[in-house]
């Protein structure tokens, strides 16, 4: 599906926003991707995006491996494509095995994956496909985590359940040359 939603340039941004490309561009060597491109035609709602959006990435103590793990499991279940690939290269630049990526599909069968990984890809399915989440699938998480960590999977699978919901119906493409590494 081609972009429905034009990817505005930083001269196309109002003076007083350009300043949230320039930062994007500072952070992300240079690139400001497509998915930034396409919410800046709601700059107020891309700054606090780019708010939370970094606080979950950056800001908690959830294991970065096992976050990735969620939020591909999200990317892949709704099919989009740019969540996917880019989850899939901070995956792997967190440590995440190829393998263990290319066996995500089969992760409750899979030797690849442990309980813990299994306890929150289930999670991150059912959040997903249900929004409702059954008791066992709550109760495995607490064998692993505490109520903080708990939570922050909450939110990440959460908020990136939002992103998705704004990259598929919007079409947002992969940048040119973005390929799983």
């Amino acid at each position: 599906m081609a972009a429905r939603v034009p990817y505005l340039n930083l001269e196309d941004l109002a003076e007083g926003d350009r300043e949230i490309f320039e930062n994007l561009a500072r952070e992300r060597g240079g690139v400001v991707g497509n998915i930034f491109r396409t919410l800046a035609h709601t700059p107020n709602l891309l700054r606090r995006f780019l708010a939370l959006g970094g606080e979950l990435r950056n800001g908690t103590e959830l294991n970065p491996k096992l976050r990735e793990l969620a939020l591909l499991t999200v990317g892949r279940l709704t099919d989009a494509q740019y969540e996917f690939v880019h989850h899939w290269n901070l995956a792997r630049g967190v440590g995440v095995p190829r393998e263990k990526l290319e066996a995500l599909a089969d992760f409750e069968k899979s030797p690849l994956f442990n309980d813990e990984e299994r306890a929150v890809m289930r999670y991150a399915v059912e959040a997903t496909t249900n929004v409702r989440v059954a008791d066992a699938t709550w109760n495995a998480l607490k064998n692993f985590f505490d109520t903080r960590r708990i939570m922050e999977l909450v939110q990440n699978v959460a908020f990136y359940n939002m992103v998705v919901r704004v990259l598929v119906p919007c079409g947002v493409e992969l940048e040119p040359g973005t390929t799983k590494s």
